[in-house]
């Protein structure tokens, strides 16, 4: 895979495991959040009562409006911190929604901010989000102390006031479920127990606070179902327009550059022996009809390559015999498993062979892999294509520019985003490295 220092793809939120939850960097990062973004929600509650306790008496006036939209806009600087921490902490990146355009002056401009469902959703988790974020870091917080209280009793339990117990002698320590642990069977009981919350039921219950806070932030300061789904058809749109270009550019300088260079040679060289035979001087119009012959096959040959460049001739026999073709020909070992129940659409059996290709080279050239494997499937109506190799990771996306300058990630991306699909991009450094491409299948249903 391409090793360019590029941007990532958007994070995934990570998974919990009990044997290593503590020491995973994730659980601290989770935490961090519940921690960090505190000072946040205080700060967004206080903008909160700030927006309805100026903006409510002031909307009876003109100017009053213009001031209680910026008062209640002031939301999306909130929301705006809060999603670019749940992308670094909780490993879930948020798709901001879309602003509605201005139009027309200072009151157009406030009429729209106040009429925007975004706006309002993000003005709400001023006061949900203080609250859940109150809630999750206390609640993290004590069962963290309270753990590390366990297992540090014996240090400092001995420094307590002393207590009459209920067998009526004296004790100090902490009391747990009505027994006072300072006898050192209890002490080290007690430790354990710490332990095990510790190790154990810590990260967990942390894991399920972050997963409450992913929840919350991506149902209210997301983009709406509407608003989402405009933005990936347009996105699809530009992608369909920026391919079929490229396409065209392709083909068109493959025809000026080879084929019709070829074919003005072949009119010349015809030329020249029609000017011969009228001249009479036509002992060499054969080696010219030779060379002309020659020149015909070779300009076949190449429009027959860009024909194959255009739709492979491999895929009329289907996708899994062209992507076992495609799998032999790789320098390391491919595992190929293709369960498809329903033929796909044919613009999808395109894109998802050249995706494969491009991974595939991928691999070849930068990863360093041993073996591969591409997995095809059916999900429901859509076609998923998984490619994993050994290599060394590390990889990734890289959108085309102008200048040139990207990766094959990027482009496959775009060819993707064509047909309304999409990629996604597993490769921590050091490998193993998994693209899972998501495509409409197109196939009857």
């Amino acid at each position: 895979m391409s090793h360019t220092p590029v941007a990532h793809p958007a994070p995934t939120p990570p998974r919990f495991r009990f044997a290593s939850g503590f020491f995973a960097a994730a659980t601290w990062r989770q935490f961090a959040f519940h921690a960090a973004h505190l000072p946040i929600a205080i700060g967004g509650l206080v903008w909160f009562a700030l927006a309805v306790g100026l903006g409510l008496p002031s909307a009876l006036t003109w100017f009053g409006i213009v001031v209680t939209a910026f008062l209640v806009g002031g939301s999306a600087w909130f929301a705006a911190v809060t999603r670019r921490m749940s992308a670094a902490l909780l490993g879930q990146r948020v798709a901001a929604p879309t602003p509605r355009p201005r139009r027309g002056g200072p009151l157009a401009w406030a009429t729209t901010r106040l009429t925007d469902g975004s706006t309002w959703r993000a003005v709400a988790y001023l006061v949900v989000g203080f609250v859940v974020t109150t809630v999750t870091f206390a609640v993290s917080v004590a069962v963290l102390v309270s753990a590390l209280g366990a297992v540090t009793h014996a240090v400092w339990g001995g420094f307590l006031p002393e207590q009459i117990g209920a067998d009526g002698r004296p004790h100090r320590g902490a009391q747990f479920l009505g027994v006072f642990v300072d006898t050192v069977p209890l002490q080290v009981a007690f430790a354990g127990l710490g332990v095990v919350v510790l190790l154990a039921v810590w990260p967990a219950v942390n894991h399920g606070l972050g997963s409450v806070q992913r929840l919350v932030i991506r149902s209210m300061l997301g983009a709406g179902s509407r608003r989402r789904r405009l933005a990936e058809v347009t996105a699809s749109r530009d992608a369909a327009v920026v391919d079929a270009d490229t396409t065209l550019r392709r083909i068109e300088r493959e025809l000026h550059d080879g084929t019709q260079a070829r074919l003005v040679g072949l009119a010349m060289t015809l030329g020249d022996a029609r000017d011969r035979l009228e001249n009479g001087a036509g002992d060499d119009v054969g080696v010219l009809v030779a060379q002309a012959h020659a020149s015909t096959k070779e300009a076949l040959v190449e429009l027959r390559a860009l024909a194959r460049g255009i739709h492979p001739p491999v895929l009329d026999a289907g996708l899994e015999a062209a992507l076992a073709s495609a799998c032999s020909r790789t320098p390391f070992p491919v595992t190929l498993r293709v369960d498809l129940p329903v033929r796909p659409a044919p613009v999808i059996e395109g894109v998802a062979y050249f995706g494969v290709l491009e991974l595939l080279t991928n691999v070849s050239k930068h990863a360093g892999a041993t073996g591969a494997s591409v997995d095809v499937a059916t999900d429901g109506t859509d076609l998923v294509v998984t490619v994993r190799d050994d290599g060394s990771g590390g990889a990734h996306v890289s959108m085309p520019r102008p200048d040139g300058h990207g990766t094959g990630l990027g482009g496959l991306l775009e060819r993707l985003r064509a047909v309304d699909g999409g990629l996604v991009l597993d490769s921590p450094v050091g490998g193993p490295t998994t693209v899972t491409m998501t495509m409409p299948s197109g196939g009857p249903s």
